[in-house]
């Protein structure tokens, strides 16, 4: 026998008796089955589940002598699968009902959970003073109650979401006030987990606040609110950016890299990119935007879980479980954000539109796919959803509308607005961007020189945006509009700024006088409204303002003004302009100054056509493959870019040129203006019906 040592031979495989099998009894097993058969609403079986989970609650409750804990449970159970099933099925209404007022007995335990339940049928049923007086009542009990920290939390979440139900039918429920309720509500949280020292919830409420603060406009507030999260979430964008605002309190750190923290840095990110490029200081907004970038590509997406269901862990207590902005519509939002802090439009390839387009490439294989979630959720979460994917899509359409327009690529403008029609008549939100549509619309006209369709489309998209329309419109998503002040201020601010350019165009000077003195009584409520909608509108008001003005040192200013917030927001197109004006102040005046505005402004305005380089790969016997061009095979634009402004500023620099005696460079001034007459009389060639 050899010496080394062999593996003992395996026991044989002895036969287990199995144990006697018991039936389960039929009330357990009734009760049991909601939780058993429970699906998700993307999932084949999800209404199968529901209707079977409907039926072995209605069995059990049909028994007799029920424990009365057990009883209040199915109660509760079945108003749960009712509101999952939804209240426009026949009959299920009424079964919700009568299962929360049957849900009611003196057990403590399940009071929270039921009286959430009442709020939310109150609230689909519209009643939503109902649901807040509800939930009000156990917040305020709630701090001598014996109940768990994650239960006194998620009612007090719930309260903060009837907040911010508004009620149509409530003329007098101002956002203001609404927003004063829902601050107050979100500050009690705070308080709460600051003395319960629950430092994730602590951060959580300051993250809702700042939302809050957004999401109603308080934007006087938000500055201070956004820098005091960031110091307290550690976010740190490098040494020289460390935050330089002084704060009252000092919040509690979350510390490490917890699936939370992750959450709500990003959240915080978005915000402040998007506040940032709203007050139009592009240095910080980029300075977020990296983060951002830099946690998306790093995984921070998986901190949000496949449905957006995250944990906040509470000493002593079970953690609490919330549900957040779902991780597909995170990595949606990423693009839209990224598109819309990208102010500039020019250059080959820019990054504003290259987001956009990408973005939407990332909704449409999501909208392909079934989303992940949770398998509490209903139909109506299901569609809400995907009517989020498809507002995200409307939107970056939006951005990539706008850069065609403001890159003279009519074509691409033309066929994105109609995919634009297309998509939101298709999924029912027409009447949320109708203004938008028409606006859009109006630009487009106002780009090729279609003066009385231009000033119509802007007259109705102020109409359809402004907050108190003259007449009623009939309540249908073809006619319907959205209040939308940006979008109002906008389209005013157009029809004024159009008008200028008609008054200006007037042979008589008196009769150009009177139309600018009526311009100036009209235009004053324009400007007053830019005031206070961003960094883009207000600089917009400065222009209309310049333009108004009588008194040269006047407009003087108001273009000084007007060149610091373009330049700090890196809005090169609206620079573009500016540069103009200012150097055709000092045209009689100083000739250099008025020179080197001139050629800064033509720089712009030519990098407003720049197309992408070809490949060193192409030949003759190939198709140039970087010529722009749509799907039909027509070019969408040309490398003239901004061609009415190239040729303004080109007749400025041709009498500068005679001037100074530069034959030469006159000679070659003449000859470009040529060019950008053929492309200024190319684009009012076009026949109206082009843009239907």
């Amino acid at each position: 026998m050899s010496d080394v040592e062999t593996p003992p031979r395996p026991f044989k495989r002895r036969k287990v008796e199995h144990a006697e099998l018991r039936q389960l009894p039929s009330d357990i097993l009734l009760l049991s089955l909601p939780h058993l058969l429970a699906h998700p609403p993307t999932h084949k079986h999800h209404s199968r589940s529901n209707f079977l989970s409907l039926v072995a609650l209605r069995k059990y409750l049909a028994s007799s002598h029920l424990e009365a804990n057990l009883e209040c449970r199915a109660w509760t159970q079945l108003a749960e699968v009712g509101l999952r099933i939804g209240l426009d099925i026949p009959g299920i209404e009424e079964e919700v009902e009568k299962a929360v007022t049957k849900a009611h007995p003196s057990l403590r335990i399940y009071k929270p959970q039921i009286t959430q339940l009442s709020a939310r049928l109150a609230a689909c049923q519209g009643n939503y003073k109902l649901a807040q007086n509800a939930l009000k009542k156990v917040v305020n009990g709630s701090a001598t109650s014996s109940d768990p920290p994650y239960v006194k939390y998620s009612t007090h979440l719930a309260f903060i979401r009837s907040l911010s139900k508004i009620d149509p039918s409530d003329d007098t429920d101002l956002s203001n006030a609404r927003s004063l309720r829902s601050l107050g509500a979100i500050r009690d949280l705070y308080n709460m987990a600051l003395r319960n020292k629950h430092d994730e919830v602590v951060i959580f409420a300051m993250v809702l606040e700042l939302l809050d603060l957004v999401r109603h406009g308080v934007w006087n507030r938000v500055r201070e609110s956004l820098g005091s999260l960031e110091t307290a979430l550690n976010i740190v964008f490098d040494l020289a950016d460390a935050p330089k605002i002084s704060y009252t309190t000092t919040p509690p750190v979350v510390m490490g890299k917890s699936k939370i923290a992750r959450v709500l840095i990003v959240h915080t990110l978005i915000i402040g990119a998007l506040y940032y490029t709203y007050v139009g200081e592009a240095d910080q907004c980029q300075r977020r935007l990296k983060k951002l970038h830099d946690m998306l590509d790093g995984g921070a997406l998986d901190a949000f879980g496949p449905s957006g269901l995250v944990e906040m862990n509470l000493p002593n207590s079970p953690p609490l479980r919330v549900q957040i902005t779902h991780p597909r519509i995170i990595f949606a939002l990423g693009f839209l954000v990224s598109s819309a802090s990208k102010r500039d439009p020019v250059g080959r390839k820019p990054k504003r539109k290259l987001f956009a387009a990408e973005g939407i490439l990332v909704i449409d294989r999501e909208l392909r796919k079934d989303a992940k979630l949770p398998t509490w959720s209903s139909f109506h979460d299901a569609e809400a959803h995907c009517r989020r994917l498809l507002q995200l899509k409307a939107d970056m359409l939006s951005e990539v509308i706008g850069v065609c327009i403001m890159r003279s690529e009519v074509e691409e403008a033309k066929l994105k607005l109609s995919q634009l029609i297309a998509d939101v008549r298709t999924a029912g939100l027409f009447s949320l961007y109708s203004a938008r549509i028409t606006l859009h619309q109006a630009h487009l006209a106002h780009s090729l020189g279609q003066k009385d369709r231009a000033i119509k489309c802007y007259q109705v998209a102020a109409f359809l945006s402004s907050k108190h329309p003259p007449t009623r419109l009939p309540a249908s998503e073809e006619f319907g509009g959205c209040e939308d002040p940006w979008v109002n201020a906008s389209a005013r601010a157009g029809e004024l700024w159009l008008k200028i350019g008609l008054a200006g165009e007037l042979a008589d000077g008196s009769e150009r006088e009177r139309e600018m003195e009526v311009l100036r009584k009209t235009g004053s409520d324009v400007i007053k409204d830019c005031t206070g909608l961003g960094g883009t509108l207000e600089a917009v008001g400065e222009v209309l303002a310049a333009c108004l003005a009588k008194e040269f040192l006047v407009t003087k200013t108001h273009l000084r003004k007007a060149l610091n917030l373009s330049t700090e927001a890196q809005d090169n197109h609206l620079r573009a302009l500016v540069l103009s004006l200012v150097a055709a102040q000092y045209v009689h005046t100083s000739t250099e100054h008025a020179q080197a505005m001139l050629t800064t402004a033509e720089q712009l305005a030519a990098g407003l056509g720049a197309q992408p380089k070809c490949s060193k790969e192409s030949d003759n016997k190939k198709p140039n493959i970087c010529s722009p061009s749509n799907a039909n095979g027509k070019v969408s634009g040309d490398s003239v870019g901004n061609a009415h402004l190239r040729l303004w500023i080109g007749e400025r620099s041709l009498e500068l040129k005679r001037r100074a005696g530069d034959e030469k460079g006159a000679a070659s001034q003449m000859s470009a203006n040529e060019k950008f007459k053929e492309a200024v009389t190319r684009g009012q060639k076009r026949k109206y019906k082009e843009l239907q």
